[in-house]
């Protein structure tokens, strides 16, 4: 069962697109070749993280290391999407740093990410047998023409699935 900002960002999407009527292709000549995407996340422990992505979602290591004296980070990638993992010891938790933000979208900025996939049961069935936290259950976007369904990672990240 989604909880209250699951549903709450459910909403605001399918909202979003409400008398959209705009056909669902590129809409500029620089989308039109756009093919993948680069999510760059803040983690308390970037191996941790890095190895749950692997784990998880199939992602492969391509560097992990040290940058200066006190940040870590991971760097993978699956296919043409490429995620970054940085560790930064002054960085808090969005609650802490702002206290009263239970949500990452009460504040303005990216609050998660998402891939489409091609078989959207067969990846909501494989990451549910491997005990991935479930945020909300596939539900039809009917102004997009797509169903989705939503995870949370090992640091309580919104992941997105689209598909038919």
């Amino acid at each position: 069962m989604p909880n209250r900002g699951s549903a709450l960002l459910l909403g605001f999407l399918t909202a979003a697109c409400l008398g959209c009527g705009r056909p669902l292709g590129p809409q500029s000549a620089v989308m039109q070749h756009v093919s993948g995407s680069l999510i760059a996340l803040s983690t308390p422990n970037a191996s941790a993280a890095a190895r749950w992505y692997q784990d998880k979602l199939g992602f492969h290591l391509v560097k992990e290391g040290q940058m200066g004296k006190d940040l870590r980070f991971a760097l993978l990638r699956s296919d043409d999407n490429i995620l970054e993992l940085i560790q930064n010891p002054a960085a808090r938790p969005l609650a802490e740093a702002v206290p009263g933000i239970k949500d990452p979208f009460e504040i303005h900025g990216i609050f998660k990410a998402g891939f489409t996939v091609h078989n959207l049961d067969d990846v909501f069935a494989k990451l549910k047998q491997a005990g991935v936290k479930i945020d909300f259950n596939t539900t039809q976007l009917n102004d997009l023409g797509l169903r989705a369904f939503g995870i949370r990672d090992v640091d309580g990240n919104l992941i997105q699935f689209f598909g038919k």
